[in-house]
């Protein structure tokens, strides 16, 4: 990727002008070895050369036309030097500050980046924050995440689309494969070791997106179909071993290993074309395999493809669908009557609101807009769920003292109070995912930092009316011995959710003295997603896709919570 400039002009420059480091955040991951450098008074300017490595690029010198072209996904940018021409393609352009040749490199404004000319052809939208020096690159793509659902009985994989899309499933030795027709997705995995799937890998490759699902066990049954509203694909794997849902998760990526690169464990199983077997699609009879042995084929499982037409169903993803031996029964039989059962009650407060930003990331990013994000997730989620009601503690941008949000959960009777948070730090370079639960005394200083940072929007409140008063006095004088066992447990299993899914640092669950969880008559936990002021956390937090495993995360983990703690009751009855 490297080039060198013949010295054919006379008035090319000769002096290096001083460089200022740039964070280049790309798909939530960051890159070094990009600099900004200030040659005019007015403009900063990049090197195409380092463009050309972000942007995986060649590139190429034309002494004729006194230019540069750079190679990008079968087509070229052609810049000028010392000019403000620019062609896209067959389309010219003109910059606003030409560009500038110095010591055979050259230079060009960060204008050129974020002209929609230039995202086409790199096939990614890229901002510029000149006053903190943040490039952030974001690759198309119209899916916008990959989930995994984990029941005892299945496994549900949920493809989310932003544009109705074809597919097919393919098999391979012991993985399925699906391939998203003209799909595109940013390459990544998912790790889930739940004892039915390994993991997740997915990425662009040629005009298709191409999904592989891992096998820990032979399925019974593979089901897929399309949803709308919104479009996605859902996959149920109907597991031969039932997998115990109440055991905490042991989905850690090994230590060793990056958090925002594919392992080195995935890389050899990251060849994502199905093998020998093609592309068929998986509806014939095949040899059986046993857990445990070498996996050479899929086991004897029937694969149904529910065709799009017979899909009436526009609710979200996490449905019970019929058994394949109901779908063979031709005569109507008569309903069963149902048990009505209570739900359980969950209040999602999204923190901070209104005149509150929260914290605010490096790029501008305010955390009461991130919070909102992943609470409506969590309603869209939990909607789907029958065995749940969730009541938000704000719906939009709203301010809501802090003693407000516990009283809305305990005169609503709510089994659990989830408060939703980012993270901040002086020191850019701390990241990761923290839970916590009520405790007079802090685990660490830095839970004390974060307790204090949390607790510091009472200065918002302004002087309490009377009622207030007494409420807080009441509320804050309560004790929480009764729910801090119940509280601590179930960070655990939130945590436990995290790593396979956000790919960020487990810092594990901590203990502080929250003003907004006290007073909270039923287990109360606080999550701090990630931290904002990373540079890396905050384009990740920004992203669609780290929100939703965010809050696929807190809802499993309440899921297994809830699963263990009826385990436990139906022990004790027998």
């Amino acid at each position: 990727m490297f080039f060198c400039f013949s010295a054919v002009y006379a008035n090319t420059e000769n002096k290096t002008p001083k460089a200022a480091p740039v964070y280049v955040i790309i798909d939530g991951n960051a890159f070094s070895g990009v600099s900004i450098y200030p040659i005019t008074s007015e403009t900063k300017f990049f090197s195409v050369r380092e463009l050309a490595e972000i942007y995986n690029a060649s590139l190429e010198w034309k002494p004729v036309s006194s230019a540069v072209a750079m190679h990008i996904n079968n087509r070229k940018i052609d810049i000028k030097a010392n000019s403000r021409d620019v062609i896209f393609g067959k389309t010219a352009k003109k910059l606003e500050m030409p560009s500038r040749l110095i010591k055979n490199e050259l230079y060009v404004s960060p204008e050129l980046l974020t002209l929609k000319e230039f995202s086409d052809i790199v096939m990614s939208e890229t901002s510029w924050n000149g006053k903190t020096n943040v490039l952030t690159i974001n690759s198309y793509s119209n899916i916008d995440a990959v989930r995994y659902f984990t029941r005892p009985e299945e496994t549900q994989v949920v493809v989310e689309l932003s544009e109705n899309l074809p597919y097919t499933i393919s098999k391979a030795s012991g993985s399925i494969i699906m391939k998203v027709h003209r799909g595109q997705v940013q390459r990544d995995f998912v790790y889930a070791n739940n004892g039915a799937i390994t993991d997740i890998l997915f990425a662009t490759e040629g005009r298709d997106a191409t999904i592989k699902i891992n096998l820990q066990q032979t399925p019974k049954l593979v089901k897929s179909m399309k949803l709308k509203d919104p479009y996605r694909i859902v996959l149920d794997i109907e597991h031969s071993i039932p997998v115990d849902v109440t055991m905490l998760a042991q989905s850690s990526v090994p230590e060793s290993e990056e958090y925002n690169v594919l392992p080195d464990y995935l890389r050899d199983s990251a060849k994502l074309q199905p093998d020998e077997y093609g592309e068929s699609e998986i509806t014939e009879v095949l040899a059986p395999i046993e857990l445990g042995q070498d996996n050479q084929d899929l086991a004897k499982v029937p694969v149904v493809k529910f065709e799009e037409k017979t899909i009436v169903d526009d609710s979200y993803a996490i449905v019970d669908d019929p058994t394949l031996e109901d779908m063979m029964i031709p005569e109507k039989q008569a309903p069963k009557k149902k048990l009505l059962k209570k739900k359980r009650v969950i209040v999602v407060d999204a923190g901070h609101g209104g005149e509150d930003p929260g914290a605010i990331g490096p790029n501008g990013s305010k955390e009461k807009d991130v919070n909102l994000a992943i609470a409506h997730e969590l309603v869209k989620i939990f909607s789907a769920d029958n065995d749940f009601e969730i009541i938000l503690t704000r719906k939009d941008d709203t301010f809501i003292p802090l003693a407000d949000r516990t009283n809305i959960a305990n005169e609503n009777s709510a089994d659990l109070f989830i408060s939703i948070h980012c993270n901040a730090n002086f020191n850019r370079d701390a990241g990761g995912f923290e839970i916590y639960f009520l405790s007079e005394k802090a685990t660490d200083a830095q839970s004390a930092a974060t307790a204090t940072l949390e607790n510091s929007v009472v200065e918002l409140e302004g002087k309490p009316t009377k009622k207030r008063a007494l409420l807080q006095e009441m509320l804050w004088a309560m004790t929480v011995n009764e729910y801090i066992n119940e509280s601590s447990e179930l960070c655990s299993f939130i945590a436990g959710e995290t790593p396979g899914r956000l790919k960020i640092p487990n810092r594990g669950v901590k203990q502080a003295n929250l003003f907004v969880l006290r007073g909270a008559q039923m287990p109360a936990v606080l999550v701090e997603s990630a931290f904002i002021s990373n540079y890396s956390e905050e384009s990740k937090l920004n992203s669609k896709k780290f929100r939703t495993a965010v809050a696929d995360s807190i809802y499993e983990g309440i899921k297994k919570f809830y699963a263990r703690k009826d385990k436990i009751k139906i022990k004790k009855s027998k």
